[in-house]
């Protein structure tokens, strides 16, 4: 593998890293919502990770963790409505539940409504799929769509079968020809992406999610190149979307 000559440069790399997790959210305000996201975009976040499944009646992408549905202030939120209220100059880091459960003309299907709901802006440009099903989600990288290939390794403590799993998960990366690479932080104490783990994947464009609610970290993690975002907290409501790596931040 030559990931190291491998170009990225279409992968998001910009200086606003902290993300938002389903919006700022609580006091009324329902997580995936318009309300909570567009919350967290006017205080800062660029990007946000936003639950969705493509159903697959009514050919469209609904904004939910859970099926049934989740509603927000009463009704079905589609992803284009989303879209249409927050889309200019954001990106969208789509978790896409059941993914691997379409076949081959729904996925088509939900390719092309994903074509249809962003043409607006060169929104498509700012659209990341997340899913753990290789084979799956690289149907999306063919046509066109960046991709993140959602990884589980376990805690670095458990060094050789740590060493492993990224190396093997480094494959699969190289071989999808995916945008970025996803993980969950792990714990503070027993890390998922410590040391090791941070230099076998040095040449790899990085997500994070669940990560501890630690500033020092959140610090840390801003300075390296290849961490392109990361999101602060699980299932928590958490802002440290004031902070950032530009140049000018003081």
């Amino acid at each position: 593998m030559q990931l190291a000559k491998k170009d990225f440069s279409d992968s998001y790399n910009g200086c606003h890293k902290v993300w938002t997790a389903r919006g700022l959210y609580g006091n009324g305000i329902d997580q995936n919502s318009i309300e909570s996201i567009g919350a967290a975009f006017d205080i800062g976040a660029e990007g946000v990770e936003v639950d969705v499944r493509y159903d697959k009646k009514m050919q469209d992408f609904i904004v939910s963790h859970d099926y049934p549905y989740n509603k927000k202030n009463g009704k079905i939120l589609k992803l284009s409505e989303l879209f249409d209220a927050l889309g200019d100059n954001h990106y969208f880091w789509l978790d896409y539940k059941k993914l691997r459960h379409l076949n081959e003309e729904q996925t088509q299907q939900a390719i092309q409504r994903l074509f249809e709901i962003s043409k607006k802006n060169n929104l498509k440009d700012r659209i990341y799929i997340e899913n753990e099903a290789p084979v799956n989600l690289l149907k999306y990288r063919k046509a066109g769509l960046h991709t993140i290939f959602d990884t589980s390794p376990v805690p670095e403590s458990m060094s050789f079968v740590s060493a492993l799993m990224v190396n093997l998960y480094k494959m699969f990366f190289y071989f999808g020809d995916h945008s970025v690479m996803a993980m969950n932080y792990g714990e503070l104490d027993d890390p998922i992406y410590g040391e090791h783990t941070r230099e076998r994947l040095k040449n790899v464009p990085v997500f994070l999610y669940h990560l501890p609610v630690d500033e020092t970290l959140v610090n840390e993690l801003l300075a390296l190149k290849n961490v392109r975002a990361f999101i602060v907290g699980n299932n928590q409501s958490i802002n440290f979307h004031n902070k950032n790596s530009c140049e000018n931040n003081s």
